[in-house]
């Protein structure tokens, strides 16, 4: 067989497909992954791999050198490459070492697959922003997040602690005209209201017993950005009249200064209370929520958009797969049913705790029930909590053959199951 029959054998194959020298050099690169690319395989034949693809493991756990060196075909999650284009898009990879007669490894054979339909949303800008999901819940708060980032408007976003109140104000700020500009955080309930008035207005040199040096308050250091900031429900009646006015008027003064300055910043507000039960017992100020108020975006918690975990989840193994150096390709089937029917009080904070828990301590490149944290496998033993990971689970499933219309062969792809798995869990 001649070289060009190998070749157009190689070019039908439905997926990117390319071969790597011993030094990461292109030998190879067939027509779909120059489809997927961009790139054309007589632009990049000789350049290094993570030249072209820059993924996300390139730099500390690339899966062709560890293919090579293990000598051993490796599989990787869901990760970002980049095309010509410099767009983001999701592959699944898996890397084969290619060896002579001798054994001895003369470079690899990398095959990815477009992962694009599975993950709609999961890998677009939003994911580059640290927010992870496609349930309708989400795309309702992405869809807010981009009509009022294109405003200048105070922004208020409620949620339970963990939800990604943090993450919704960078991105705010980050789609916005103000991007190239800080965009500066505070605690409020970090601080007494005198540290505080400080930490935000700045202070004069001798204002109080220890201020030997004057001090730019973040109002200051925002201006022209945005400024964010957190557990707003724990300011004291007396500093939510200063906030008041700096709303109001764009205008304070420094502790120990009378000389008024004017600022111009983006003020976005997150609490994990409920501001207007606040109003209604005296403790916060009608008159500053209506300000505050202007646009509310509320963050469901991953009770509400199970749908979101399996993304979520996979987000975090590409982190950790980044982090440490003993890459993981996916959870079981168990230990994700386990999570399914766990409510999540820490919302997404304490699943990413539970995945790098789980992470450390797995000995195979799956997490498995028993890498998870004991509080979640103490829960498991109990009889009625494998009947509501059943039950959730089904629940899960029927959701997404809703979703599908029906279709089992999409809905196993989404589930990131085997339509033979799915026919057995649906009898």
């Amino acid at each position: 067989m001649s070289q060009f029959d190998y070749e157009s054998m190689l070019n039908s194959i439905p997926d990117g497909l390319f071969v790597i020298d011993p030094e990461h050099k292109i030998i190879f690169f067939n027509e779909n992954a120059s489809h997927l690319t961009g790139w054309k395989a007589k632009d990049i034949l000789g350049k290094r791999c993570y030249e072209v693809l820059q993924s996300s493991l390139c730099a500390n756990n690339c899966p062709a050198k560890k293919a090579m060196l293990e000598k051993t075909q490796v599989y990787s999650s869901p990760i970002l490459i980049m095309t010509k284009k410099q767009k983001s898009i999701p592959i699944q990879l898996s890397a084969t070492p290619l060896s002579d007669k001798h054994k001895n490894i003369r470079g690899c054979l990398g095959i990815f697959s477009d992962q694009r339909e599975m993950y709609p949303t999961y890998f677009g800008k939003f994911h580059e922003l640290g927010l992870i999901g496609s349930s309708p819940l989400m795309k309702e708060v992405f869809q807010l997040i981009e009509i009022v980032a294109e405003t200048d408007s105070n922004v208020l976003i409620l949620g339970k602690t963990g939800t990604g109140k943090e993450l919704v104000a960078n991105a705010i700020h980050k789609l916005s005209a103000r991007k190239t500009k800080p965009f500066v955080k505070v605690n409020c309930a970090a601080l007494s209201d005198n540290l505080l008035e400080s930490e935000l207005f700045g202070h004069e040199r001798g204002a109080f017993t220890g201020a030997f040096e004057k001090r730019i308050g973040r109002f200051e250091l925002a201006n022209e950005g945005t400024i964010f900031l957190d557990e707003i429900s724990e300011i004291s009646p007396r500093f939510q009249a200063k906030l008041l006015r700096i709303i109001q008027e764009g205008e304070f003064e420094k502790v120990g200064s009378s000389q008024t300055q004017k600022t111009n910043v983006r003020i976005i507000v997150a609490s994990n209370k409920n501001l207007e039960n606040l109003v209604k017992k005296n403790l916060f100020r009608d008159d500053l929520f209506y300000r505050l108020n202007v646009f509310p975006i509320y963050l469901p918690e991953i009770k509400e958009r199970k749908e979101d975990l399996k993304p979520l989840i996979t987000h975090f193994l590409n982190e950790f797969n980044m982090k440490f150096d003993k890459p993981k390709s996916h959870i079981s089937e168990e230990a994700f049913a386990l999570l399914q029917a766990y409510e999540f009080p820490g919302n997404v904070r304490e699943l990413r705790n539970i995945i790098e828990h789980a992470y450390i301590k797995a000995r195979s490149n799956i997490l498995k029930k028993e890498d998870l944290p004991d509080y979640l496998k103490k829960q498991s033993a109990n009889s009625n909590l494998n009947q509501l990971v059943w039950e959730k689970e089904q629940e899960h499933i029927q959701k997404v053959l809703k979703q599908c219309n029906g279709n089992k062969t999409k809905a196993a792809k989404i589930l990131g199951i085997s339509r033979k798995t799915l026919y057995n869990k649906l009898k």
